[in-house]
């Protein structure tokens, strides 16, 4: 076998558009979210999504939650991989976040005990959305630098604490209905025209930072964030996303852009499975740097 002969796999909260999910040459595991009682698979390496179309209903009031894959999905998953594969790197969603790393984990045991010849790998990204997106490429980028498998594992572990991702979030009520807050506080955020600024912490958690009045300055703070904390120098590729907020992205963009630190700035869409817990609108950026202190 040689050293490259493995394939990466991460799950559809990667928040990364087909073409480039079809580049990076990866398998992506669906995930689950249930629309007005509907359960629904989410796999965007397989499907256009309706982003527009699902943040409408969303913000229309149509109920909308998530559920943990069962290990049944991650074993047939590995199963089809394995027939190709021996060697699976698996970047998974947080486990700050959801308990679809402890699935996977439990998923991969089964299938090597069953399966001595397969290696599978899980690891915990403490990421999400396009955060896990951006740690995705920069590990397929060292894939197609020649790393081992061996090589590959030890960077992914190395790496993942330095993706630095922020958000803004206009739609409390949405935060409040998923339980990420109180309802009484989105009720007050949203008459006062108070926006939250969010990320991770070392746990993959997630965590307010501040709270800001205006979108205009949370977007500035999006920016401020990325002055400060992404690593010294030019040169940085970023990523910028969205919830149904076009206009929000590209100023975002422009906004970064003109601090004359950023060769390559992409703008990707929040899908449906994140998305049930932020709503719309919604502004992110993620880079490489240290994290809050």
């Amino acid at each position: 076998m040689k050293d490259n002969d493995y394939i990466i796999v991460s799950d559809a909260t990667v928040d990364l558009d087909r073409s480039i999910l079809e580049q990076l040459n990866v398998r992506i595991i669906p995930m689950i979210y249930v629309l007005d009682g509907k359960e629904n698979f989410c796999n965007p390496l397989e499907q256009d999504i309706d982003h527009d179309g699902f943040y409408e209903k969303v913000n229309a009031g149509i109920p909308v939650s998530t559920s943990q894959n069962p290990p049944t999905i991650f074993t047939d998953f590995y199963e089809k991989i394995a027939k190709e594969y021996k060697n699976i790197l698996y970047l998974c969603f947080s486990s700050g976040l959801s308990g679809n790393y402890g699935s996977a984990v439990i998923g991969a045991g089964e299938y090597m005990e069953e399966h001595p010849g397969i290696r599978i790998e899980v690891v915990d990204s403490l990421c999400a959305s396009v955060g896990e997106g951006y740690l995705l490429r920069e590990v397929c980028r060292k894939r197609d630098e020649g790393a081992s498998f061996e090589e590959l594992l030890r960077y992914t572990e190395e790496i993942k604490r330095q993706v630095c991702h922020w958000f803004v979030v206009g739609n409390l009520d949405q935060l409040a209905r998923g339980g990420r807050i109180n309802p009484a506080l989105a009720k007050l955020g949203s008459i006062l025209n108070i926006h939250p600024i969010l990320t991770t912490d070392d746990a993959g958690k997630l965590k307010v930072s501040e709270k800001v009045r205006g979108m205009k300055k949370a977007l500035l703070k999006l920016c401020e964030r990325f002055e400060n904390n992404a690593f010294p120098g030019d040169g940085h590729r970023i990523m910028v996303a969205h919830a149904a907020s076009p206009e929000l992205a590209e100023e975002l963009k422009n906004l970064l852009l003109a601090t004359g630190r950023v060769s390559d700035c992409i703008i990707q869409k929040i899908g449906p499975v994140i998305g049930s817990h932020t709503g719309s609108p919604m502004c992110a950026v993620v880079f490489m740097g240290r994290q809050e202190e």
